[in-house]
């Protein structure tokens, strides 16, 4: 009966988060729909250590002289993650993310049959099992930041409504249904532990947990090496610089256990340090060759605001957060403001001074993801203390932060949001905007036209857009078109007020009219053709790109449109035909 009792209460303590979550999949499932594939990019590098020790056995290669055998690293020519020292290949990433997912991947290889190809490691059940990693850390994530608000007495409610936005509003929901592979949701946990371990201690001065704090601080450096930087945190921690010297001062009273902390450290980090030895001979390296900061270069301000990556434009709940700053220096807390604020500023200045600044093709500003936790802090201080107007006001905003994440997120895994290219042009274009219509407008690619050469142009005129019919506007024979053979692109251009509920598609078909099969289908929607915002007359513009078709044959070219729910007019097409000079 006791048993029974623990495990009632332990379900009890925890019901929050388990709706939480739950919602999550819910929301994972039927709207941005599962992945099949979850170990991609740069997840490869940080995942392929398992398949590397357990299925492979290729990981120890100090010792190999490539010339006897030229094909031993043929299987990681094609992951780009691997650089080469000292003519040993590599693994860039750190080992911290394969630490954390080796049970799930553990449960995979037991209950997987392997076929004994490439794709052994990365098969169906293995691509699972590391979204199922993410889900879990990420539940102790917000079950972590519970316990940090509750030693800072907010109350149930806002710890409750913290954690919704903590999940909700900021790109996690990216990082744990499409790239749940990358290292944040476990630097995240790991990070968020520590916090708290470290905030518990210096409120109660439990030695116990700031050997956990240690354990879970030579995580965080197997993770990502650059997150030492949470050290700078501690004062924030602390409270005042009062209970920071004394938290220091009981250390030195425990120097059995202030020993064992760092040797915690030390010996979790030396984990990482033995697997460079093993790859490479060496024991300390920096796997991240020709890649590094430029601290007298930093680009702070598109870190934090730029339309490309910004951390407030993608999560902007983030900026709504900063409010509990402000709040903290109006009631004349200086020193936690002073404190979380230069910080956040020191961070800003790292993570800024990378040589890629915008951190690859991701969604949003991923790097600050390990530290989101410092943001809620002072958010919920803030809400629990405040007003009900203010109150009722920071939530709204914070709840409105919700769909526009969500939807972006859905963008992000559509391609109507663009990876690593976006502007404030494009931006507004597809702000909230979830048709298919808007599937790759984004990714619109721009030509130097100097490059190409006009075969001719044929002027198509204006053209009726009939409601739900595929209507054949012209076709035309490759006799019509001098050079045809060395045709690359094909060029419409189209005046239009281009409306942003336009359906209407735009369709070329090349077609081998004496087999009566298609060559070369393409089609674009209408909106795809504005080079200025939607809704203003103007010369719009798209460049069919089509594969070279020098047999000699005659061929046609259909030139159609469709529309599902427009019916209209196209004025002055017309269609150039264009090669490569």
């Amino acid at each position: 009966m006791q048993l029974k009792n623990i495990i009632g209460h332990f379900f009890h303590a925890i019901i929050v988060e388990v709706f939480i979550i739950f919602c999550l999949i819910f929301l994972i499932n039927n709207y941005f729909i599962n992945e099949k594939v979850t170990i991609k990019s740069d997840g490869v590098g940080y995942y392929e250590y398992l398949p590397s020790i357990f299925i492979h056995h290729d990981f120890v290669r100090k010792d190999i002289v490539n010339q006897n055998n030229p094909h031993i690293y043929d299987r990681f020519d094609p992951i780009t993650l691997y650089v080469d020292v000292d003519g040993h290949k590599v693994n860039k990433c750190p080992c911290g993310t394969a630490i954390l997912e080796f049970p799930f991947f553990a449960w995979a290889l037991i209950t997987t049959h392997l076929e004994g190809n490439y794709n052994d490691g990365y098969q169906f059940p293995f691509q699972v099992a590391i979204f199922y990693a993410a889900i879990f850390y990420l539940f102790l994530s917000i079950f972590f930041l519970r316990k940090i608000l509750e030693l800072y007495n907010v109350k149930r409610p806002i710890i409750i409504f913290s954690q919704v936005i903590f999940v909700f509003a900021t790109s996690l929901t990216n990082y744990v249904s499409y790239d749940p592979s990358y290292s944040h949701i476990y630097s995240l946990v790991t990070m968020t532990a520590f916090i708290y371990f470290i905030k518990s201690y210096f409120t109660r001065y439990n030695i116990n947990h700031f050997i956990l704090a240690c354990l879970t601080f030579g995580l965080i450096l197997l993770l990502r090496q650059i997150n030492i930087i949470i050290l700078l945190f501690v004062p924030f921690l602390a409270g005042s610089f009062e209970k920071l010297k004394a938290g220091i001062v009981n250390l030195f009273r425990h120097p059995g256990k202030l020993l064992f902390g760092a040797s915690l450290v030390f010996g979790m980090f030396f984990i990482q340090c033995i697997l460079w030895y093993l790859q490479s001979g060496h024991f300390l390296l920096y796997s991240y060759k020709g890649e590094k900061f430029d601290f007298l270069h930093p680009r702070a301000f598109k870190v934090l605001f730029s339309y490309r990556k910004g951390l407030f434009i993608y999560t902007p709940v983030l900026f709504i957060a900063l409010s509990g700053i402000f709040y903290l220096a109006l009631k004349r807390k200086f020193y936690l403001a002073l404190s979380w604020l230069t910080f956040f500023l020191l961070v800003t200045y790292i993570f800024s001074s990378w040589w890629a600044w915008s951190y690859g093709s991701s969604y949003g500003m991923r790097v600050f993801i390990d530290y989101y936790t410092i943001f809620f802090i002072p958010l919920a201080i803030m809400l629990n203390e405040v007003n009900i107007v203010l109150k009722v006001t920071v939530i709204f905003l914070s709840l409105l932060t919700i769909p526009v994440n969500v939807i972006q997120t859905y963008q992000y895994k559509n391609y109507i949001l663009n990876w690593g290219e976006m502007n404030k042009e494009l931006y507004w274009k597809i702000f909230l905007r979830t048709d298919k219509r808007f599937k790759e407008l984004a990714w619109k690619r721009t030509y130097d036209l100097s490059q190409y050469k006009i075969l001719t142009e044929i002027p198509i005129g204006n053209v009726n857009v009939p409601l739900k019919e595929f209507h054949l506007v012209r076709r035309i024979n490759s006799k019509e078109i001098p050079g045809f053979q060395d045709l690359c692109m094909i060029q419409v251009l189209i005046n239009n007020d281009f409306n942003a509920r336009n359906d209407t598609k735009i369709i070329l078909d090349i077609r081998d009219p004496k087999a009566n099969k298609s060559l070369s289908w393409h089609e674009s929607y209408l909106l795809h053709f504005p080079e200025r915002e939607f809704n203003r007359w103007q010369t719009g513009v798209f460049n069919f790109e089509v594969p070279l078709l020098n047999d000699q044959k005659d061929k046609v070219i259909d030139f159609a449109v469709y529309s599902e729910r427009y019916s209209g007019k196209l004025t002055v097409v017309r269609i150039k035909f264009l090669r490569h000079i």
